[in-house]
């Protein structure tokens, strides 16, 4: 297969003005596609890259369909300027991909089709994202496997519906990792691409205990929130997972899960979440009252003052 011209023939090709093809590529015919003046400019960042060693490893083949636009006989790249970006880089001498042509009577009429491509009808969350990356990532598939009660969607729809997103587990665990707990930033796609297997299972382990310390029940889903549970996280590394002092000892895992029912049961502590954000304003606050529950829940269970950490960032109140 070559890169052949192609017009409309059938009838709903003559009325959308648009033919398809599956069509092979070469750097020539690639650079002669002209862009648009209304195009972005190429970004060749680390997925552009990482496309261009996929593509080796696919044998040329591109994902997705790419667009062309046809206009007084020039042919204009309308989508898809990423992945051909990423076939040049690889230094490939040919490859294959699925093309759509739109022939155009103005650049007009050019551009309204190329802010269509560009509008999605409905915005992909990071959670759509990700259910659409779990049958190729195993790390995905084990913490859906272990940790039941996470999904991608109707969260809190209903009794068996999940009760924590994906990229908000990622997203407050990957939080929870810092010296300070606090939002990192990135996309949950690029956490989970990350995340080791080591990682994984701790997170598991943590949910698990939360699960069984907070319930599904909706009167307790703002134990559920980004501020409660990285914190919670951030507790779960520094107690259960090392031992943070040399005159502490770890504490057991049944310890843990009784503290967080704790916090269930403290009906003060969930009123004043309301509203609470993981930011500098809420953060030393919320500690401070997880660090008293946990202390007075520890001391009923052992009949001795357990020791929490202090850090710098959270200040007595």
């Amino acid at each position: 297969m070559a890169l052949i011209e192609m017009k409309p023939k059938t009838a709903i090709e003559k009325k959308t003005q648009t033919v398809a093809d599956t069509v092979m590529l070469t750097p020539e015919s690639v650079k002669k596609w002209k862009s648009p003046p209304f195009q972005r400019p190429v970004k060749e960042n680390k997925k552009v890259v990482a496309l261009a060693e996929q593509l080796k490893v696919d044998g040329g083949v591109l994902p997705g369909i790419i667009t062309l636009g046809v206009f007084k006989g020039e042919t204009y790249l309308l989508d898809g300027q990423h992945r051909t970006r990423a076939f040049l880089l690889s230094g490939l001498k040919e490859g294959f991909t699925d093309v759509r042509k739109h022939y155009f009577d103005s650049m007009a009429e050019m551009g309204d089709e190329w802010v269509l491509l560009n509008s999605q009808l409905v915005r992909m969350g990071p959670d759509d994202i990700l259910r659409g990356l779990e049958g190729s990532m195993p790390i995905l598939q084990f913490i859906r496997n272990r940790c039941p009660f996470v999904g991608y969607d109707q969260v809190r729809r209903g009794a068996s519906s999940p009760i924590l997103g994906m990229s908000a587990a990622l997203r407050c665990w990957r939080s929870s990792g810092t010296e300070i707990p606090a939002y990192t930033g990135g996309a949950a796609r690029d956490i989970a691409e990350t995340m080791t297997e080591d990682d994984s299972r701790d997170l598991v382990e943590f949910l698990n205990i939360a699960f069984l310390g907070f319930g599904r029940e909706s009167e307790y889903s703002r134990l559920w929130s980004g501020l409660n549970l990285t914190i919670c996280m951030w507790l779960f590394r520094q107690m259960v997972k090392v031992q943070w002092s040399p005159k502490v000892p770890r504490m057991l895992s049944e310890n843990f899960k009784k503290c967080l029912m704790a916090l269930s049961a403290s009906t003060d502590y969930m009123d004043w979440l309301v509203g609470r954000k993981l930011n500098d304003r809420d953060r030393s606050p919320a500690y401070s009252r997880i660090r008293k529950i946990f202390t007075q829940r520890l001391h009923m269970e052992t009949g001795t003052r357990h020791t929490m950490p202090q850090p710098p960032w959270a200040s007595t109140h």
